[in-house]
């Protein structure tokens, strides 16, 4: 039997993570859904260019390019009014860069709904990837004329000023757009740079960081895996004159191929699946893939697992090939630390350093070793020069902050950890160590304070958890101090305290190699302790200047719904971009039934309607009658085919909005399709009495009477429809069927004629 491979990315919204799960997917053979990954990938950045390689590739090697284009032109072909078809292929072009297939789609989509915002935005991205910029915003403006206040339009007018060098036009637009919606991060990620260009570097600086809050992931560099065979060159050299499907000639991972494994066990790396990256990364060896990266990756894993046996010997042999790599000396003198022997450590350490004198990274793990040998003047020495050499290298600033610490050097220790905060104002780790010392001052209403902000900042803190159970009880707070001391235990129950960390140069991770301090040092340090006189200006300065300044108020600020941004990407078929946003906004506070009922809503778009059906339950446990969790939960399971089951929520959502034409008809097909015809018919005669204009409405009795067998009045309700809408081509095709039946086939033809006339 074959397998299902379901992986979801740790942050849905991170662009990168979508891409490497599509090539986890497509090295697994499963190119539909490698294909999906890649979209989503692009739909988050649309400038991603490895994304956009990678999608060509899954499209063109794989033949799921001209199967899926013909599947769709096929529907196009039946049905020219098939806007769903038809908007997927116009985006398949635009997502494989070609903007001049995807252009017609897009007119013709136009064509059948003159001033449809969304398809106008598509043709505007695809003149702007055609490198028509002047085009691409006039239809941007064209748009705009429609929707005035949509923060989005704003921002991709401002967007296209800016590349064509108008600086100041695209300012007043990205900050009517920021006025718009405050939390768009695209907008003030560009703002940054609008800013820059003009000049104004501390707005620039601000603009910068704002983005950053309201998208971490603005300010990761990650490494995103490729399809390509690691060389370019041959990218745009293998099918000459053939670049616009440059892809077809590019290496597919596959077995037998250069580097498959390693490939795939860097994408199983990267989702955190350990075990099965080793497995690949052994099958990468036994088939020939490059020795050297391959073991170089095996002992990296070993290393981040804290299995120090096999990553000696791997590292002995990668140095035996290049003993001129700082690198492989400094990992290999963290795993003979992990294995306790701290002197060989120093000494690889040390080779490290004879060939990079400034590889900070060694230094701070030299000063680890030195420390654990009972030699704290030397380490705080080295943690000093690491510093030196790296200014910016926080692990060694809160290493040596920590040996202050249990030096009692408070003072010292206090000022380490103020200089991590200035950088990181939200560091747990400096945090709890600005706890660690007030608690040892007995100053424990600060110091629980400081252990509070160390947990907001990351609840999974065993350390800053204990600590504070420590702090309130010595405040009188024994019930605080017991649920603090169990959620400590439930995090880790085996957890030692105050520990240094090692520090490697990965790609991909930034792993705990924390190691626990050398107990017999202690004494050997206790000797010389500084006399300590308390700085209460420091400590002001930690908990007051460290405070970020509030963000003023811009004149006339919009209080805007916080899913306001994400309506707009939804609204215009923009559905990776609106979750993404949907989940920001929940992170930041936002309603969470709101956003389980839209994160519904947008499932359903997509045609995940057991994700959607997730959602929307999620969101009645919390609100149990909520009529738009009820309408999206009674249409899910009518979606899945459990019309029974969907007659619970219907009955609810019936008494909820009695008077609402749409939760009518729905609540009538789910009675229908749980076996209640006659319930149906009810319900749809309530329908008609509440919206007596509405032709769907007419239909759903004609419909629903046809099954009960009573021809005639099926027949009255379809004529009835097609007073209401003379278009309704449907309904005439279910009348010409009913009239075929009766053996009325002149009035067939004519209704037959009809439809056709309406959609040829």
């Amino acid at each position: 039997g074959g397998w299902m491979l379901k992986i979801a990315p740790s942050n849905p919204g991170d662009a990168g993570a979508h891409n490497n799960l599509g090539v986890l997917y497509f090295t697994k053979g499963l190119y539909e859904e490698a294909v999906g990954a890649f979209t989503r990938a692009l739909e988050l950045d649309p400038k991603m260019q490895v994304a956009q390689r990678n999608i060509e590739i899954a499209y063109f090697n794989t033949g799921y390019y001209d199967r899926r284009v013909a599947e769709l032109r096929e529907r196009l072909r039946q049905r020219t009014d098939d806007r769903d078809a038809r908007w997927e292929l116009g985006r398949t072009f635009a997502l494989l860069g070609q903007p001049e297939d995807a252009i017609p789609e897009f007119q013709a989509l136009l064509a059948l709904r003159p001033g449809d915002v969304g398809t106008t935005i598509q043709l505007g991205l695809a003149e702007k990837a055609a490198g028509r910029l002047g085009v691409a915003l006039s239809w941007f403006r064209t748009a705009l004329a429609r929707e005035p206040q949509s923060a989005l339009l704003q921002f991709y007018v401002g967007e296209v000023l800016y590349n064509q060098g108008a600086m100041d036009e695209a300012l007043s637009s990205l900050q009517r757009s920021i006025h718009l919606n405050p939390d768009n991060p695209d907008a003030h990620f560009l703002l940054s740079f609008v800013l820059g260009d003009l000049g104004r570097h501390e707005e620039a600086q601000k603009a910068g960081k704002r983005a950053v809050q309201l998208n971490p992931a603005l300010s990761r560099a990650q490494a995103n895996l490729s399809l390509d065979e690691y060389d370019p060159k041959k990218y745009e050299a293998l099918v000459p004159g053939r670049q616009a499907r440059r892809s077809q000639a590019q290496m597919q991972i596959a077995e037998g191929e250069p580097l498959a494994h390693f490939t795939l066990g860097s994408a199983f790396r990267q989702q955190g699946l350990i075990a099965e990256a080793m497995r690949e990364y052994q099958l990468g060896l036994e088939r020939g893939e490059d020795r050297g990266l391959v073991v170089q990756a095996m002992a990296e894993l070993h290393l981040i697992q804290k299995d120090p046996k096999p990553a000696i010997a791997l590292y002995d042999e990668l140095i035996a090939a290049n003993a001129e790599s700082p690198k492989l000396w400094n990992e290999r003198g963290v795993a003979l630390h992990q294995s306790g022997d701290h002197a060989a450590a120093a000494e690889s350490y040390r080779k490290s350093l004879a060939v990079d004198d400034g590889y900070a990274i060694a230094r701070n793990n030299l000063a680890v070793a030195l420390f654990h040998a009972g030699n704290s003047d030397d380490a705080i020495d080295e943690f000093r020069e690491a510093l030196h050499r790296s200014p910016g290298f926080v692990k060694a600033r809160l290493n040596i902050a920590l040996l202050l610490v249990r030096s009692k050097r408070y003072q010292l220790a206090l000022e380490a950890y103020r200089q991590v905060l200035e950088t990181a104002a939200e560091h747990p780790v400096a945090w709890n160590g600005v706890g660690m010392v007030l608690a040892e001052l007995r100053k424990f209403e600060e110091a629980r304070t400081a252990f509070a902000r160390a947990i907001q900042s990351d609840p999974d803190s065993a350390e800053a958890h204990y600590n504070l159970s420590f702090t309130l009880s010595n405040l009188g707070d024994y019930p605080g101090a017991l649920r603090e001391t169990k959620r400590a235990l439930e995090i880790d129950p085996y957890y030692v305290a105050q520990s240094f960390s090692l520090a490697i140069d990965l790609e991909f991770e930034d792993p705990d190699l924390t190691v626990v301090p050398d107990l017999g040092g202690e004494h050997r340090i206790s000797a010389g302790v500084e006399t300590f006189s308390f700085d209460k200006g420091l400590l002001d300065s930690i908990f007051k200047q460290l405070e970020p300044a509030p963000e003023p108020e811009p004149a006339e600020q919009v209080a805007g719904d916080p899913y306001a941004l994400a309506l707009e990407f939804l609204n215009k078929g923009l559905v990776d971009r609106a979750m993404s946003e949907i989940r920001r906004a929940m992170g930041r506070g936002a309603d969470r039934v709101q956003g389980d009922i839209l994160l519904g809503e947008a499932f359903g778009r997509q045609g995940a309607w057991g994700d959607a059906l997730e959602r929307f339950e999620a969101a009645r446990r919390v609100e149990s009658v909520n009529p738009e969790a009820l309408r999206g939960e009674t249409q899910a399971l009518l979606m899945l085919g459990r019309g029974a089951d969907a007659t619970t929520p219907a009955a609810l959502l019936l008494e909820v909005l009695p008077d609402d034409a749409d939760a009518l008809m729905l609540v009538a097909t789910a009675r229908f399709d749980g076996g209640d015809a006659e319930g149906a018919l009810a319900v749809l005669d309530r329908a008609r009495r509440v919206a007596p204009e509405r032709a769907e409405v007419l239909r759903g009795i004609g419909n629903v009477t046809r099954e009960l067998g009573n021809l005639d009045a099926a027949i009255a309700a379809y004529r009835h429809a097609l007073s209401l809408d003379a278009d309704f081509a449907a309904v005439r095709l279910d009348l010409a069927q009913l009239l075929m039946q009766r053996g009325n086939f002149t009035e067939a033809k004519k209704e037959l004629l009809a439809a056709l006339d309406t959609v040829p």
